[in-house]
């Protein structure tokens, strides 16, 4: 079976634990193609102060030469609210035969059940959680916390299925882009955390400070 990883986020900016992750992804699980889609109108926060077309060209910028990760602009071309169980299941369509492996952190695992169709959404592909500080997979609570028990299988590529789910064998990472956001505003140097630090520092669109 053809397995497309699915990479979502808003990449305000993109930065290497992002590269990380995506490289993780691919490599843990024998994927071929990692698709990383920068969010267009997110549903769950404000709008972002940086254009979606903007994030998407410095995803495609970041990620060039990277054998098996490409960008996908599905979502900033789609008219209204990135609902990732639109997107799950528009590539589903495109890719019949594909077993979808998309990748999400714990704290969104966390807040799933506030997330449109999100019982649907665990049945759309395999799920792969990426463990972040402050969160333990193994005490969520309520039904999020069940599912999560009920469909937690070993990550390897011979345990992908539809309806389960694996956490990414990855270090913790504290890179954000809260982080990298913060440190741009003040003109720090950035070249420790992204691979396009000139670019977002010529960009002046997280300066905010003379």
């Amino acid at each position: 079976m053809n397995r497309i990883g699915i990479y979502g986020g808003s990449f305000d900016p993109i930065h290497n634990g992002h590269l990380a992750f995506a490289r993780c992804l691919r490599d843990t699980f024998g994927l071929t193609e990692v698709r990383l889609i920068p969010t267009g109108l997110p549903p769950h926060r404000a709008a972002l102060r940086v254009s979606p077309q903007q994030r998407l060209d410095w995803v495609r910028l970041a990620i060039a030469g990277e054998p098996g990760l490409r960008v996908d602009d599905r979502e900033i071309r789609r008219d209204g609210y990135s609902y990732t169980t639109d997107t799950l299941t528009e590539l589903q369509t495109e890719f019949p035969d594909a077993l979808l492996v998309w990748l999400i952190g714990a704290d969104s695992l966390a807040g799933l059940p506030g997330w449109r169709r999100w019982r649907t959404l665990l049945d759309l592909g395999h799920l792969i959680v990426v463990p972040r500080p402050g969160i333990d997979l193994d005490h969520l609570s309520g039904e999020i916390g069940r599912e999560y028990a009920k469909r937690l299988v070993t990550a390897a590529p011979e345990t992908l299925a539809r309806g389960k789910i694996s956490r990414l064998p990855s270090p913790l990472t504290t890179i954000s882009s809260t982080e990298l956001r913060e440190k741009l505003a003040r003109g720090d140097d950035v070249s420790a955390l992204t691979p396009i630090a000139d670019e977002l520092t010529a960009s002046g669109l997280y300066r905010t400070t003379p």
